[in-house]
């Protein structure tokens, strides 16, 4: 018999079910514990083994007697579905829809949904392609047939159809080393596009097999194709050559909404169909991307070194160098270039890194710090006069909304 979340004989965990602890899934995991911790409860993760099913679900539910699970679908095809006479909340992350239609009709009743929001996502990367007025535009889905890789190319396609251009699409099954038969087709894929090209790859594993394919053929990047991962993976887009530019998903804000359906099916034992969405923190430009069709290799240069140690507390004097010629002329360069001065600049990126810390429990102080501001009331006035809102505001108003509860089957995007 599966026990109930509100039974006696329960713990006060959650349970979060995953696969291969990759950075999103961290970030993820991250998000659920800042509501875990706020409600009092103990998250517990474990790693399903290869073929489980329902009854690896029961088993857990035998040894932990837990409130409820978060299982985190989006890179792991073998996690069980919940058996549908589990009587605790279940709420599934990136699930792929296939599945779900057809288990829809023996699903337990408190199961929720939450799901990136993959038309936000590439429809920001296509604008930001469609902004270079490119020869041609293209996508590569991912190396295994993931259903959100399927979504972003779809979206991306429809929206540079949407301003007339064609999107040729490349099937990334099977994309391994630069040596496989997959690879190879990739190579005149990319080398046969009209240049320059504007490319999306699926996630940031695929963005860096796509520029090493490009180095192999030589094709230049970015002045020839114009790449775009997603994830945002630091390590990996840091370590591609050159840099890669990526969208940042809010991971830690679907964590977060997974929580939160949590505490509503807890709250309210007749909720059912609850679902929720997380979408796009920023795109992070870097190398292997083009700013806008002025960027020069010194304007680059100026951007990356800008993008790297803004935070550092490093000033405009100490870029006017990389642009060559006098101040006024370097900054004139500049702002014609990017459409704002170089202290703005600067300012930008610090600010987008106070953002990203305003959602962790940091002190105001060490935001400060962190983000290259000499102290936290510089930071204030700077930040209240650009945005409007003192930085507790901010932080209060970033705070993610409560789920809705939706009528019928869980929308999915």
């Amino acid at each position: 018999m599966i026990t109930t979340g509100l039974q006696p004989e329960s713990s006060n965990s959650i349970l979060f079910l995953h696969g291969p602890m990759l950075r999103s899934t961290r970030i993820l995991f991250s998000g659920l514990m800042a509501v875990a911790a706020k409600r009092g409860w103990n998250v517990q993760h474990a790693i399903p083994p290869p073929g489980a099913g329902t009854a690896y679900i029961r088993k857990l539910v035998s040894f932990w007697h837990p409130l409820g699970f978060v299982a985190d679908y989006g890179h792991e095809k073998m996690i069980p579905l919940p058996p549908p006479d589990l009587t605790m909340p279940f709420v599934c992350v990136d699930l792929d829809p296939s599945v779900l239609s057809c288990r829809q009709a023996s699903l337990p009743p408190q199961v929720g949904f939450v799901d990136c929001d993959s038309r936000t996502l590439a429809e920001l990367a296509a604008k930001v392609l469609l902004a270079q007025d490119f020869a041609a535009y293209a996508y590569v889905s991912a190396y295994e047939r993931y259903h959100w890789s399927e979504q972003r190319k779809r979206h991306f396609r429809d929206a540079v159809e949407l301003n007339g251009r064609i999107c040729q699409c490349f099937d990334g099954t099977g994309l391994a080393t630069v040596s496989t038969a997959p690879s190879r087709r990739l190579g005149r894929w990319l080398a046969a596009l009209p240049k320059p090209c504007g490319l999306l790859a699926a996630n940031d594993r695929t963005a860096e097999h796509v520029l090493s394919v490009a180095a192999r053929e030589g094709i230049q990047v970015p002045d020839e194709l114009s790449v775009i991962g997603v994830d945002d993976d630091e390590e990996t887009c840091e370590a591609a050559v050159p840099p890669l530019s990526s969208v940042r998903c809010d991971f830690y804000g679907g964590g977060m909404r997974a929580g939160e359906i949590i505490g509503e099916f807890l709250a309210n034992r007749h909720a059912r169909n609850l679902s929720a969405g997380y979408g796009v923190v920023r795109l992070t430009f870097r190398q292997s991307t083009r700013r806008t069709p002025k960027n020069t290799p010194s304007i680059r240069l100026a951007l990356e070194t800008i993008r790297l140690r803004a935070t550092e507390g490093i000033t405009a004097a100490d870029i006017l160098p990389l642009l060559g010629g006098s101040r006024r002329s370097a900054e004139r360069k500049f702002r014609a270039a990017v459409g704002h001065g170089l202290f703005e600049e600067i300012l930008n990126v610090r600010f987008e890194k106070v953002k990203e810390l305003l959602a962790t429990p940091a002190s105001l102080k060490a935001i400060a710090l962190q983000a290259g501001f000499s102290s936290s009331n510089h930071l204030q006035r700077l930040f209240k006069a650009h945005f409007g809102m003192t930085l507790t505001d901010f932080r209060r108003n970033s705070r993610p909304a409560r789920p809705l509860a939706v009528r019928g089957n869980a929308v999915r995007g």
